[in-house]
């Protein structure tokens, strides 16, 4: 109990070096008992398609990763805590770290990134997953969110070593029972 008091409280150096992902870029979850798993990561396709309607032309970019779900899986009813490793923990991670809701099939889950018509403006219509966050550690932040909606997630984390803005890394998790997802 004593331990689990103070991974969540990250007063420990020693903890939040152990807990603190090796690259950056990388994501482990913590579970309210102290353990902990590092997230999945995948490189992302991305899709492309457009189409012709009534109203004119349109096109939607989308990140697809393979598999139907996440094997880190986290329980709605419980706190979830994610330490996300940056290039360092100087800048807002609000800026930095997106988590994301994607949509599951059996073979892969997908989140449109943005949308594009003739009579409108490029938009982002990701459905994105508050969190609060905090330093951890050297170069890393400690995320938490107060809403937990069931569903499967991504993160992604903008990091200054992406040369390349179409290869993407996903880290993916789950939330399991609870609250409602939004639709």
């Amino acid at each position: 109990m004593a331990a689990a008091a103070v991974m969540w409280g990250g007063g420990n150096a020693v903890t939040a070096q152990s807990l603190e992902p090796e690259f950056e870029g990388e994501v482990v979850g913590v579970f309210p008992d102290g353990s902990s798993k590092k997230l999945e990561k995948h490189n992302v396709r991305m899709r492309t398609g457009a189409g012709v309607y009534i109203a004119g032309f349109a096109s939607k970019t989308k990140v697809l990763v393979e598999g139907g779900s996440a094997s880190v899986r986290f329980d709605a009813s419980q706190p979830i805590a994610l330490i996300v490793r940056a290039k360092d923990n100087k800048a807002d991670p609000m800026s930095i770290v997106r988590v994301f809701r994607m949509k599951s099939t059996k073979k892969n889950r997908s989140a449109v990134i943005s949308a594009v018509g003739s009579f409108s403006v490029n938009s982002n219509t990701m459905d994105y997953l508050r969190f609060s966050a905090e330093k951890y550690g050297e170069s890393s932040y400690r995320l938490t969110f107060d809403e937990r909606p069931a569903g499967e997630y991504g993160v992604i984390v903008s990091t200054p070593n992406n040369v390349d803005e179409k290869m993407v890394i996903v880290s993916a998790f789950a939330i399991d029972g609870g609250a409602a997802a939004k639709e």
